[in-house]
């Protein structure tokens, strides 16, 4: 009788290892789109990837990668070097330097402090990639995506005080009725991002969102369904920035969801192209095990983090809503 063996799954030492060589390429690359590298590495990890799918997706995707400028990095001043692209280096070196002093948890901690105002940068990714980078347990990986975040800061308006609390469907509500500003020539989801923020009426309105013990919640499902509904790629974004921002929850400031995360939320729901969708339809859904499979086969880096995400917000707040993302990103029908 054939007997076959089942292929070896990846382990922490090559996540190690792979993040390790990572830290020669550049976070950005063609520009400004993020480098999803280590982030989707992680998340293969997690999902249970074999030691030679998680290879050979990882020299597949460097493949369109840059590399990091060697260069030497010059003291950083916070006040003038946060939203600096060519601070990223001196960041790394700060950021290092903390997590040496402080040990991971204080020196993010301390972090947070900093960067929380920030949360949007780089389209969420530089919450994203720190978020990845603590599930990883990774010093190196840590600073990278702590200083991603810093060199991309990108803080946006909210107005103190500005009226009372809103229930999420009235914010939705508010944010709908705002004016559509006109967008620069390509934007990026970033770009977009600061042109809602800059319409009239968006800082009284984002902010206002009533922040309950559920808040993160009430948001990443808002997300998850919308992002079902529609497929949006700027939404998907919205999903895997929750799921960071759950990652991270032990090391907020306060024990309340950070204002600053609900006003990004805002301007990455503005825009989206994506109706907000507050309900699903009551289709019945593929398994956790069989759509894990399948974005484990996936190329594109995007689809294995949003399983990854919805995969771990479900299993703290079951929902169908996580499963129907996910088939959304792999082109299920949900049947």
């Amino acid at each position: 009788m054939k007997t076959t063996t089942a292929a070896a799954p990846a382990t922490l030492a090559q996540l190690h290892h792979l993040l390790d060589a990572g830290q020669a390429l550049s976070p950005t690359y063609r520009g400004q789109l993020s480098n999803h590298l280590p982030m989707a590495q992680q998340a293969l990890l997690a999902l249970g990837a074999s030691a030679a799918r998680l290879q050979a997706w990882s020299e597949g995707h460097e493949a369109m990668l840059e590399p990091r400028i060697s260069a030497r990095p010059a003291q950083v001043v916070v006040e003038r070097d946060l939203g600096r692209p060519d601070s990223d280096a001196a960041w790394r070196a700060y950021f290092a330097a903390r997590i040496g002093e402080l040990g991971s948890g204080g020196a993010l901690r301390e972090a947070l402090g900093l960067l929380l105002p920030g949360v949007g940068a780089a389209a969420f990714h530089g919450l994203i990639r720190t978020g990845h980078a603590v599930l990883a347990g990774h010093e190196r990986e840590l600073a990278a995506g702590l200083a991603h975040w810093t060199a991309c800061f990108m803080p946006l308006p909210a107005a103190p005080h500005a009226g009372a609390p809103l229930a999420l469907a009235d914010w939705l509500h508010a944010l709908a009725e705002l004016p559509r500003p006109a967008y620069p020539p390509g934007s990026l989801i970033s770009g977009r991002m600061q042109a809602w923020a800059g319409t009239a009426g968006f800082a009284a309105v984002a902010g206002r969102l009533h922040h309950g013990p559920d808040a993160l919640r009430d948001l990443a499902l808002l997300a998850a369904r919308t992002y079902a509904s529609s497929g949006d790629f700027t939404v998907l974004h919205l999903l895997t920035a929750s799921h960071a921002m759950s990652v991270l929850q032990p090391w907020w400031p306060t024990p309340d969801l950070p204002r600053a995360f609900s006003v990004a939320a805002a301007a990455g729901l503005l825009a989206s192209s994506a109706a907000p969708a507050s309900a699903l339809d009551r289709l019945p859904s593929r398994p956790w095990p069989a759509l894990i499979s399948a974005a484990c086969d996936q190329d594109d880096a995007h689809v294995i983090k949003i399983t990854h995400a919805a995969w771990r917000l479900g299993r703290r707040w079951p929902d169908p809503a996580w499963r129907r993302a996910v088939e959304r990103a792999i082109h299920f029908d949900g049947g």
